[in-house]
């Protein structure tokens, strides 16, 4: 169970292959088969979704619906009676693949229903926090069983309290739904959308890298872009993570996806940051070396927070925004160290009320990096 319209596409799938006759399995065998030929190929990851919540891609779930059926025969041969599918699949799951350790039965339509519920937001018809909570974890451990990557979005609507204060929380409604919408209409059906908080969203995108899931990220930022709702500009910023690259479990995702968003707020809005393609990938160090730089024929000064080999975080008195490049001097134990930088990200919040920035190094002088790493501690 996905998207919204992914629930919808349960409840008619329960309904056509289930019937009002949910009983015989006979017949959701033979209905399921029929659908297959008639080229879903993917109908037997669909119903093994519905029936224990395991997602399989297409050919991997028609070998184990197979199994399931030899599985069956073989427990109905031992017992010198009949078990039906839906025992054979429990037991084959449990205690054959393992890939189920404590199954609850339940009535489908019961669960269709209560599902529903439970997991939709009322407003953007798009998951709840409950449901990402534990949408994150599953999606954690299905990758880890089979190997697999997964991108993790987080998104917040910019200027979102200045909306409702200027236009009324109408306004503001009207917006989060509009977002809700746009989500199911961009994302794909195994995509999990969710509202997680007030103006804020996320999307778990399965099996895809951070390139593919920024593509359709940024596709979302510049849709939500054009919308136009009482009158006002519209635009949203995202923080992207990838596992298991960026984080092995919930907590690591959502704090770096998080920290993506935050730098995407505070250097300019309307954008998404990728934390693969702005972390440094080497250790940072704490040091707070002097430096200046010239900008506009000026010299600023400023201090450095931390530095690596590949990059630095600084304080600076002056503005600057990702993308500027220019040349900085680093004043090292007596030595001036070239460095010509590029900015990645801006922070106009922190608390001294100075701009922080942080950079990349671009191609220095080997003879700047070896006075760098000698005099970086080791």
């Amino acid at each position: 169970m996905r998207t919204s319209a992914g629930i919808q596409s349960e409840l008619d799938l329960i309904n056509q292959v289930f019937g009002e006759d949910d009983s015989n399995e006979e017949n959701v065998i033979a209905l399921a088969d029929a659908l297959f030929k008639s080229g879903e190929t993917n109908i037997y990851a669909r119903l093994l979704h519905i029936l224990c919540h395991l997602r399989l891609d297409a050919n991997e779930a028609k070998s184990t619906w197979h199994d399931i059926l030899n599985h069956r025969d073989f427990l109905e041969s031992k017992l010198g009676r009949g078990t039906g599918f839906r025992v054979a699949m429990v037991d084959y799951f449990v205690n054959k693949s393992h890939e189920l350790k404590n199954p609850k039965v339940i009535e489908i339509r019961v669960y269709a229903e209560t599902a529903r519920q439970a997991a939709i937001d009322e407003l953007t018809g798009i998951f709840n926090r409950r449901f990402f909570d534990a949408a994150l974890e599953r999606e954690i451990k299905q990758a880890l069983r089979r190997n697999r990557q997964f991108s993790l979005l987080i998104l917040d609507i910019d200027n979102f309290k200045k909306i409702n204060d200027t236009h009324g929380h109408t306004t503001g409604d009207a917006v989060i739904s509009a977002l809700g919408k746009l989500l199911r209409e961009i994302i794909r059906a195994e995509d999990t959308p969710c509202r997680i908080g007030g103006e804020e969203f996320a999307v778990i995108f399965p099996e895809t890298d951070a390139k593919g899931a920024m593509v359709v990220s940024e596709k979302i930022r510049s849709e939500f872009a054009k919308l136009k709702i009482a009158g006002t500009e519209l635009s949203l910023c995202g923080g992207l993570t990838t596992f298991p690259e960026d984080g092995k479990s919930a907590h690591e995702l959502l704090e770096r996806a998080d920290q993506m968003l935050y730098f995407a707020k505070y250097s300019g809005k309307n954008r998404i940051i990728c934390y693969s393609q702005n972390k440094r990938r080497t250790a940072r160090y704490p040091v707070k070396w002097e430096f200046e730089v010239i900008q506009k024929g000026k010299a600023l000064k400023g201090k450095s927070v931390d530095i690596s080999v590949d990059g630095i975080s600084f304080e600076l008195d002056t503005k600057t925004k990702p993308g500027d490049r220019f040349d900085l001097t680093l004043h090292i134990d007596g030595e001036l160290v070239e460095l010509p930088v590029e900015i990645i990200w801006v922070d106009a919040n922190t608390k001294s009320h100075k701009l922080r920035a942080g950079a990349r190094f671009l191609t220095p002088k080997p003879y700047s990096i070896s006075i760098l790493k000698k005099k970086l501690p080791q």
